[in-house]
């Protein structure tokens, strides 16, 4: 008996300091996040931290916009965290029999642009929300209009929004309803998520984070966006937490259809692959693995990691270009293995060393670009370095590497000058923005 007494006594001992180190980590955030904020001018933030498969606790920091502290039931748009809860639906419809993972989109819907391509009928579901579909990621990225493949579906990795809006056109066509209502209904109510949907005339704006720039200066841009696959979602930190624990689970229940959620479908460099709608990161300490997403826009950093073995994950929310400092800032601090996870994203496929180049070389790259759509990049020369900053992208400084390429210390950024008058940014090996000077 005095074994058994002993057990229980450390058991709670074990327990009462796990509780301890949780009450620490959710004080010092308390305490943190609004420097942070201060430091990287970010208005307004939200976390939540799911412990054992429930919200352990869900917050709002900040003002919605100058003078309008930020509610408890603050709303985000969530940029391209929308694409895993397109994700999720698609899944679910998979799983009432509704839906075909392999069957070629084409049996539903037909893009003009593609309507003669050889690749049309590899172009099927599980390709799409894997990102293999050979779409860029917007059409306009192939400098016009139309849609084109960059390469056949299934061989290769490209981030694509394309590729979910593709998928969004063949469900609307086969069930005869928009996105919004077939989320509503097989997926927000059943979850309870009362704070998520798209845009409509009857959204609560007095609740709203509005976008803010990277020095904290609010953004003209309407909040009136379209009902889009892999974009514009609107939400409540409390919902995508729901959303996360739902993903949680239906990973840990090991049924065929979620396995495949969770399994690399491809690749994408050491420790990051693409899942169903979720990006996966592996290789954690006890077969731990991570579901992630985040969504980048104008005004816009949000970032979510979920891990399934623990049931724990964090979601963090912001209303402005800086926003994603913050974001790891926090998952380092919430999050087991948040550190681990965020450099196996972050890490770059090639290696990156500073050097000296010379000043006039740097003050050739100095002046205003301009994106295709209308939006400035600003880069300034910070010493033996350039400062970049603009509209929808984040005030960071980046180092040279050669006489026209920088990169960006911590993160899989890198920028190439091909001539004086254009910038092309890398992200992830990837292009993902060309400006022209101004």
């Amino acid at each position: 008996m005095k074994t058994l007494i002993i057990s229980f006594s450390a058991l709670f001992i074990l327990i009462s300091s796990a509780f301890a180190q949780t009450d620490t980590v959710q004080a010092n955030l308390l305490k943190d996040i609004p420097a942070w904020m201060a430091e990287y001018q970010v208005p307004c933030v939200g976390v939540g931290v799911i412990e054992n498969g429930k919200i352990k606790w869900a917050k709002n920091f900040g003002d919605l916009q100058a003078g309008y502290p930020a509610p408890k039931n603050t709303l985000f748009n969530i940029a391209s965290q929308t694409k895993p809860v397109t994700a999720m639906l698609t899944l679910k419809l998979v799983e009432m029999g509704k839906w075909d993972l392999d069957e070629p989109l084409a049996h539903y819907w037909v893009d003009p642009d593609i309507a003669g391509d050889p690749y049309l009928m590899k172009l099927t579901t599980r390709f799409v929300l894997s990102h293999q579909t050979g779409f860029p990621n917007w059409r306009s990225d192939n400098g016009g209009t139309k849609l084109r493949f960059r390469f056949e579906p299934g061989t290769a990795s490209g981030y694509s929004g394309e590729g979910f809006e593709y998928l969004r056109r063949a469900l609307e066509a086969k069930f005869h309803q928009s996105l919004a209502m077939l989320m509503d209904s097989l997926l927000f109510k059943p979850l309870g998520m009362k704070d998520t949907y798209y845009w409509s005339e009857n959204l609560d704006t007095t609740r709203f984070a509005m976008w803010h720039d990277g020095q904290g200066k609010r953004y003209a841009t309407s909040i009136q966006t379209p009902v889009n696959a892999a974009d514009d979602l609107i939400t409540s930190i409390a919902d995508y937490c729901t959303l996360g624990i739902y993903a949680m689970k239906l990973a840990n229940e090991g049924s065929p259809l979620y396995a495949e959620m969770i399994k690399p479908q491809r690749r994408t460099k050491p420790g990051n692959a693409s899942g169903l709608g979720w990006g996966l990161v592996d290789g954690l300490p006890g077969g731990e693995y991570a579901l992630q997403h985040g969504g980048s826009d104008i005004g816009v950093r949000t970032m979510a990691v979920f891990l399934p073995g623990s049931k724990s994950g964090v979601v963090v929310m912001t209303n402005a270009d800086n926003g994603e400092f913050i974001c790891d800032r926090i998952i380092k601090r919430a999050l087991p293995y948040g550190e681990q996870v965020l450099a196996t994203m972050n890490k770059s496929a090639t290696s990156h060393e500073r050097i000296v180049i010379a000043g006039q070389l740097i003050e050739s790259y100095v002046g205003t670009y301009e994106q295709s759509n209308g939006k400035l990049v600003k880069v300034e020369a910070a010493g033996n370095a350039l400062k970049v900053s603009g509209d929808g992208v984040p005030t960071v400084v980046v180092l040279p590497e050669s006489a026209n390429k920088f990169f960006m210390e911590g993160y899989d950024v890198q920028l190439q000058f091909p001539d004086i008058n254009s910038m092309i940014v890398f992200e992830g090996g990837k292009q993902v923005l060309k400006v022209n000077r101004k």
